[in-house]
């Protein structure tokens, strides 16, 4: 493995830097140079919808 990919590698294991808000049309924060919409979009808004629910109290559940 050389160098470009293990950096590489390690930014896809880290995620997108902290505080960076990347807009849809922007170059994905992974290097592939694919746009953020095309590429890690997705995931990264599964992973902050997760986080939210867990902040808030694990979701699902109901006042009753």
């Amino acid at each position: 493995m050389n160098l470009i990919e293990s950096v590489k590698k390690l930014f896809v294991l880290q995620g997108p830097p902290a505080g960076v808000r990347l807009g849809r049309n922007d170059i994905c924060w992974c290097g592939s140079g694919k746009k953020y919409k095309n590429c890690h979009l997705a995931s990264d808004e599964r992973k902050r919808a997760a986080q939210r629910a867990s902040a808030v109290g694990g979701g699902g559940g109901g006042m009753f």
